[in-house]
């Protein structure tokens, strides 16, 4: 069954409650005050079955100016418009505004229902309907069906009813794909079941048993029950009014404003870049830096509108603008918002939100009007290019990517293979890194490497991940990826741990190799009684720093052995050493520290460096006081 959500629009007492009761037989009035008064301050709900195969959610919106926000929150997700104008009044203020909205949030299909018929004479419907044909010319209501009729008496109720259906028809049901999204209009409790909140599903689809997320505080419930239309069901799909019953969430933990998502599926933001269109109003210029009211879906936050190429917006003008949030909220791209004075009542306009996460525009440098056409035409293989280079070297996560597209992961897959496929994007796991910020990552890593080399001429090269740490920071998976991509094109080499330029570490000063002989000769002669470093440093009259260099460079070939930071031993008598102690093990099956004593001869100065060198090179291990040797 095709299902649809249908929104009434128009000026406060225009009957637009009584034209939905005619139509449903539903009272969508349902405080007391409202009783009272007769009027609607908030939301009301109400749905009908055409036939077999069409069914209707309506929502009554109020039409006092006071509770346009109310309307704003009803209005958006609804796929056609049911604008009312009473016979007895005509067009009014809030006749005006609620149209500017519907245009603002985009609706492209309605019917107008001139009410009141009843209460005035033929002449006077005729006069109505041709102000409203003036109002409504060349706006996406020109050629709309405009029906006079009386919800006391029924006149024409079936009429209504029949271009309803025709229109609906027309109207193509929302996918079930895309992110799940209920913008929360509703919460109360019933006792026995908990917590109930209601909104129209506006993307997406969600099944009893899931658990969901409440954006923007974070707490996550349960899926108990879903119901769509006062109807048991399995699961609600977008375009439903729907109330879901939530298992783990407190009342109070959950308002109007608030959104039902799955977990981790939409993120926060504080800035956007959007369209702002400016309604043409006889008002003033609204500045750069103005503070306004921003309402998309039930969400209504205060924002500081900075207008990127002007320092002031005109009526009637459409800018690309950025909005900073006072608190943060949820939007996707593509979704409409209304702007509303801060401090007056007046809708001012709207637009469609381009970037959920957007950058701080270089005024005087950046192509402003070619990213503003980009993000509002570009196709979106190229608003992903835009994305992805925005994570500079870090790339951008598929799933965030998704995100900023205002999709699911999976509709992006062929946008990703355009880009990797024309080698302008590079997929690393599951993150996309621009080819742009791959190369010159890879080339900041030669260019360290090469500035290291002439620095420290000594060294046989840096460690993987003092390297990683000195470059723009990223996933540990991209650094190597880059690395091994310049390892396989015969850039660099890898020795150990050791990262070095082909040829530059090889190269050796003959004065160097010369100092290295006579180091290697000393601690060769000095045997298991080595010179701490300070001692070698004064007897061979080399800087401790340089030294500290060249014993790394002939540990790193395997001449020394580092058995401390200021330990270093011949690697011939290390090698004889570990012959005498597995021979020993091997006779004894453990070593106590006298025995090792005895072996070498030494004092504790070596003898406790040496056995902890043992253990740590796996040869032996400590159980207690003595070693054993170490078997596979």
């Amino acid at each position: 069954m095709k299902q649809i959500v249908i929104g009434t629009a128009g000026h406060i007492d225009h009957g637009k409650t009584a034209l939905v009761k005619a139509l449903t037989g539903i009272d969508c009035d349902r405080l007391k005050e409202e009783k009272e008064r007769g009027i609607t301050i908030e939301l009301g709900f109400a749905h009908y079955r055409f036939g077999d195969d069409l069914l209707a959610g309506i929502v009554d919106v109020p039409g006092h100016e006071r509770f346009v926000k109310h309307m704003v929150a009803g209005a958006w997700g609804i796929d056609m418009v049911l604008f009312v104008v009473a016979a007895d009044e005509s067009v009014m203020p809030q006749t005006r505004e609620h149209l500017d909205i519907c245009e603002l949030l985009g609706i492209k299909r309605g019917i107008v229902a001139i009410t009141k018929k009843d209460l005035v004479e033929p002449d006077i419907v005729e006069l109505v309907k041709e102000e409203i044909e003036d109002l409504v010319k060349g706006r996406f209501l020109e050629g709309a069906p405009i029906i006079p009729v009386s919800s006391t008496t029924g006149e024409n109720i079936d009429l209504l009813k029949e271009h309803i259906r025709r229109v609906a028809d027309e109207i193509q049901e929302r996918s079930r794909a895309g992110i799940f999204r209920l913008p929360v209009d509703r919460v109360f409790t019933i006792k026995g079941f908990g917590t109930i909140v209601t909104g129209t599903c506006i993307s997406g689809q969600i099944r009893v048993g899931e658990e969901v997320e409440i954006y923007p505080t974070g707490r996550r419930a349960k899926v108990r029950n879903v119901q769509a239309y006062h109807e048991d069901a399995e699961e609600a799909t977008a375009g439903q009014r729907v109330a879901l019953n939530l298992q783990g969430v407190e009342k109070q933990e959950i308002e109007r404003g608030t959104l039902v998502g799955r977990p981790e599926s939409l993120m926060l933001t504080n800035r956007i870049d959007a369209t702002l269109r400016y309604l043409k109003l006889p008002f003033k210029a609204i500045k750069n830096g103005t503070i306004l009211r921003f309402h998309v879906a039930t969400t209504q936050v205060e924002a500081r509108l900075i207008l990127l190429d002007r320092k002031a917006v005109e009526p009637g003008e459409e800018v690309f603008a950025q909005f900073i949030f006072m608190e943060p909220i949820v939007v996707l791209q593509g979704d409409r918002y209304i702007l509303r004075g801060s401090y007056s009542v007046q809708t001012l306009g709207g637009g469609v939100v381009l970037d959920i996460l957007p950058k701080r525009h270089a005024r005087k440098t950046e192509d402003l009007a070619g990213t503003f056409s980009l993000l509002r035409e570009g196709s979106m293989v190229d608003r992903a290019e835009y994305h992805i280079l925005k994570g500079t070297h870090e790339g951008m996560r598929r799933d965030k990517l998704a995100v900023l597209l205002g999709t699911e992961e999976k509709a992006i897959d062929k946008s990703i293979a355009a880009l990797t496929g024309s080698g302008k994007a590079k997929l690393i796991g599951r993150t996309l890194v621009h080819s742009t910020y791959f190369s010159d990552y890879k080339a900041r890593l030669q260019a360290l490497l090469t500035d290291f080399h002439a620095k420290n001429p000594l060294k046989i090269g840096i460690s993987k991940e003092e390297l990683r740490t000195r470059l723009p920071k990223v996933e540990s998976h991209l650094f190597q990826v880059a690395l091994d991509e310049l390892l396989k094109a015969g850039q660099l080499e890898l020795e150990k741990d050791k990262v070095f330029l082909k040829g530059v570490a090889r190269t050796a000063d003959k004065s160097v190799e010369m100092q290295e002989e006579q180091i290697l000769a000393k601690l060769q002669r000095s045997g298991l009684t080595p010179p701490m470093l300070s001692e070698l440093s004064t007897d061979m009259k080399i800087k401790e720093g340089s030294l500290r260099d060249m014993l790394g460079k002939l540990a790193h070939e395997g001449k020394v052995a580092k058995i401390k930071p200021d330990m270093y031993f011949h690697a011939g008598v290390i090698e004889e050493l570990k012959k005498k102690v597995t021979d020993h093990l091997e006779k004894h099956k453990e070593m106590m520290p006298s025995d090792f004593k005895n072996i070498t001869g030494v004092s504790r100065k070596y003898m406790i460096p040496l056995l902890e060198y043992f253990d740590e090179t796996k040869l032996t291990i400590r159980s207690g006081d003595k070693r054993l040797l170490r078997t596979a």
